[in-house]
């Protein structure tokens, strides 16, 4: 696979993915102040879970933007080929007889991108799954949290 059509890729599902989250704040705002969710009792709690709502969307779509920038900022290093899993690697293990492909970046952990017919899974330095594999290269094994055993196909 391509490291920097993929990259391109990402950033632009990060983008779609924090535009919806702002379209979701800005609806959820806009039905928390508006004339039909007044609290028509004491009980009535219709608004004030609306703005819970349109904030929280809010810190979803900052999220999502503090990563663009971030992965951005970062575009030529993450852009490098490694031979071992590390910031940057786009790499693929064979887990439990299926391949699985990955993206190890600092932010945007959990984040899944389909390019071609592949899926590719962001992970971060956070998750179980990198402490796992962090350094290692085509061709090693390793054994999961979960007695789980892979091995990386290949690291690029």
């Amino acid at each position: 696979m391509d490291k920097a059509l993929f990259y391109d890729h990402l950033i632009q599902t990060l983008r779609v993915e924090a535009g919806h989250a702002l379209n979701a704040s800005r609806d959820a705002a806009e039905y928390a102040t508006d004339e039909e969710s007044r609290a028509e009792s004491k009980w009535d709690t219709q608004g004030l879970e609306a703005s819970y709502l349109a904030a929280g969307q809010a810190s979803q779509a900052k999220q999502w933007i503090e990563a663009i920038e971030e992965l951005q900022s970062e575009r030529e290093d993450l852009l490098k080929n490694r031979v071992a899993v590390s910031l940057g690697a786009l790499f693929v293990c064979s887990l439990g007889g299926a391949e699985e492909c990955f993206f190890f970046a600092g932010v945007a952990g959990g984040h899944s991108v389909r390019i071609a017919d592949t899926e590719v899974t962001v992970i971060t330095p956070q998750s179980p799954l990198a402490h796992s594999l962090l350094g290692k290269q085509q061709g090693d094994s390793f054994t999961l949290a979960n007695g789980r055993a892979g091995t990386i196909l290949s690291v690029e």
